[in-house]
This record gives C-alpha cells, sequence and structure tokens, in this order.
C-alpha cells in the first residue's frame, strides 16, 4: 500500500519507532537513525543483551538502520541528504530539541515543501509541561486513562504501555491521512504534531462526552457496568469473561446456560438499568454458580446458546489458542540466523502485505554505507565521518 514511500525515522523507545514499524507494515521504507555506539535505548532496555533485544525487536521489524550523530555540523549535513530523498519524517524528541540543531521540523519543512514532519511530543508543543520529560505512565496518569485500570484509593501501575503505542498509532494515522492530502494537493506536505496526552486522552471519547454532557466521571467500574462484562473463576481456577451488552437475548441466554432461570423475576435485575445499578450483587450471584463447574465446560455451554464468552487467557495462553493460530497473527520476520518471531500486522490486505521473511530487525548501523552511498557519499568521504565519530 505504502510501497515507494520512504520515512525517516528519527526516533527512540515506543512511540515513534511504533509508528514507523506501522508505516513499514504497509510497505513504505523506514530509516532508522540511531547514535553511533548506542543506537536506540530499547536495544539494550532492561539490561538486555542480546543483539537483537526482544524490547527492540518489538517495534522495529523491516527497518533499515543507519547511525549518524546529528550534533555535528557534518552529521546534520548527512541527515539533511537523507531527508532530501525522503517523503515523511518521524521525529518522537522533546519540542524544540532538533530546532536547535537546525534540524527540526521548522527548518526541514521550509526547505522541503513536499515533506510530511510528524512531530511527536509527550505532552503537546505548548502549555506549562510542554517541555518536561515525558513516558508511557506520565501520560497515562496526566490523560485519565490510569484511573479507569485500577482503584484511585490503591493505585497500581498496570498493563502494556498503552500511551505510547495509542501515539504511535495515532501518528501513523496522521501520516496517511498527509500522504492522501499531498497526492491531491500538488505534492504540499504539512506537519504533524501529535503528543501522548493528547492521543491518550484522544482514546477515550466515551468518557470525556460522559463527563462533558453529565458531570459523571469514568472509573475502572463505569465500562465494565454500562457493557454487563464481567469476570468469573471458574471451578477449576481458571477465568472467563462474559458481555451481554444491550441485548436482552443474551441476559436470557446466559440465564439459561448457567440454570438460574429465576434471577430474570429477581427485581434487581429485572431491567438492564436495575443490573446496572446492582452490578456487584450480580456478580457475587453468578460466580457461585461459575465455581460450580469447569472454565472449558461453561465456554461449552456458553457458546452453545450464542452468550458472548471467552477466557482470561495470560499472553501464552493466548498465543497457544486455536482461534489466534488460525489467523496467523505470529509471523517469523527474517530468515536463517536473522528471524525474529513477533506478532505479525493485524489485519490482512487483498493487495498484499510485506514478506516477514524479507524484514529482520536490523543490527545498529547494518544499513549506514549503503544510505550515505545513495546520498552521495563515496568511499572517502564516509570514511572521513567515520574518524570523526559522526558515524
Amino acid at each position: 500500500m505504502l510501497q515507494g514511500i520512504r520515512v525517516i525515522e528519527m526516533a527512540n523507545v515506543i512511540s515513534g519507532p511504533f509508528a514507523g514499524m506501522l508505516l513499514g507494515d504497509m510497505g513504505a521504507e523506514i530509516v532508522k537513525v540511531e547514535m553511533p555506539g548506542s543506537g536506540d535505548p530499547f536495544r539494550l532496555w532492561a539490561g538486555e543483551t542480546e543483539e537483537i533485544a526482544p524490547s527492540f525487536a518489538a517495534y522495529n521489524r523491516g527497518k533499515k538502520s543507519i547511525t549518524l550523530d546529528t550534533r555535528s555540523n557534518q552529521g546534520r549535513e548527512a541527515y539533511r541528504s537523507l531527508v532530501a530523498r525522503a517523503d515523511v519524517v518521524i521525529d518522537n524528541f522533546r519540542p524544540g530539541t532538533l530546532d536547535r540543531q537546525g534540524i527540526g521540523p521548522q527548518a526541514l519543512c521550509a526547505a522541503f515543501p513536499g515533506l510530511i514532519y510528524c512531530a511527536i511530543s509527550g505532552l503537546g508543543t505548548r502549555g506549562p509541561d510542554s517541555a518536561q520529560p515525558t513516558y508511557d505512565a506520565i501520560a497515562q496518569g496526566m490523560s485519565g486513562i490510569w484511573s479507569q485500570l485500577t482503584s484511585m484509593d490503591a493505585p497500581e501501575a498496570v498493563g502494556p504501555p498503552i500511551s505510547d503505542q495509542l501515539t504511535g498509532l495515532y501518528a501513523a494515522n496522521a501520516v496517511l491521512g498527509a500522504l492522501v492530502a499531498r497526492g491531491r494537493n500538488e505534492g504540499k506536505g504539512q506537519r504533524l504534531d501529535v503528543s501522548m496526552l493528547g492521543a491518550s486522552l484522544a482514546f477515550q471519547p466515551h468518557a470525556v462526552a460522559e463527563f462533558l454532557a453529565t458531570g459523571q466521571v469514568a472509573d475502572k467500574n463505569s465500562r465494565a457496568y454500562k457493557s454487563q462484562s464481567y469476570a468469573f473463576i471458574a471451578g477449576d481456577g481458571e477465568a472467563l469473561t462474559v458481555h451481554l451488552s444491550s441485548q436482552a437475548k443474551f441476559w436470557k441466554a446466559l440465564l439459561k446456560a448457567v440454570e438460574r432461570t429465576d434471577l430474570e423475576g429477581d427485581t434487581r435485575f429485572a431491567g438492564r438499568s436495575d443490573r446496572h445499578a446492582n452490578y456487584d450483587s450480580l456478580q457475587q450471584e453468578l460466580q457461585t454458580v461459575f465455581a460450580t463447574r469447569s472454565r472449558s465446560e461453561w465456554l461449552r455451554r456458553l457458546r452453545e446458546a450464542d452468550v458472548p464468552a471467552a477466557p482470561i487467557h495470560r499472553i501464552d495462553e493466548a498465543l497457544a489458542d486455536p482461534q489466534v493460530k488460525a489467523q496467523n497473527l505470529v509471523r517469523d520476520f527474517g530468515s536463517d540466523k536473522r528471524v525474529s518471531r513477533l506478532v505479525g500486522y493485524g489485519y490482512e490486505a487483498s493487495g498484499g502485505t510485506p514478506d516477514p521473511a524479507s524484514r529482520p530487525v536490523p543490527v545498529l548501523g547494518e544499513h549506514t554505507r549503503e544510505l550515505l552511498e545513495e546520498a552521495g557519499y563515496d568511499n572517502a568521504a564516509q570514511s572521513a565521518l567515520r574518524q570523526a565519530g559522526t558515524i
């Protein structure tokens, strides 16, 4: 879908690299710019010592890696040569960092009118906290997402890097829109500003709309109560979920499947609003029932009754699930000794997607010579850059 599009990824860790990887999954050529000697900090995150650590592989498959220190004049000149041959730049430095080097969105968009420049920040480019260091937990906390994942009486850090990855998704989405607009607007590019804070808030349209309209503040139970989502522990200690949504047929089918049709006449649960108001009581009533049989038996009964139900998997269980396997969601990226087994594209396209076998995770600086040659740097010029520590 994006074959022929080149993206310069001036980004580290998750948000920017995830955006770049998603565009690469659509066929774009992703050129990852890394510091000589060390590279993206995720290459050695949490003390990992492998040449291709899982933390890095997760967000960087199929890219080309060039080492380039843009703190020097020679490095900045080489970087501009790369950008001159690109369609998109993604950076996730703090606002103003690359502008002070003369290679930020202001300078590059002026120099290359067709460029799409996506600047990813933590808390945005305006406001009293715009210069603050921001990671996933900071954006989750400030945006209100965290308060819907844990009890605020005893808050805990939970789950995957939601804000980081949401930011990557919104950034990739914005780039796609800008590419379409450029095609309709005589090749004119544009600047895109995506913040972790903004993306995290934008991902909560229901909670925000509810508060603005009614003043109700969402917490970790709000969505479960309104969607009638339940978690139970079966008799064998395994967890499962039931999602009744708003359709009365699922409620009635559930009661029949668990042999508790008497609850339909219970005034606490007579209507949907009653079940919302008495969610905890219904949870307790049903948990007593689910504790009497194994998870597999309950899932069989519920699915035969067409009740939306599923096991609550750990990641190892999810990957072993026959339904997951049938979707071919885990793929080998690269080949021979350069294989990383990773979760794949998340979608299928009739026009095809890039072959995973041709998309290994790059070794640090693996494509430096190739990319500099393309930018006009012969062997002597590259040797000079190497001796100066620029590459």
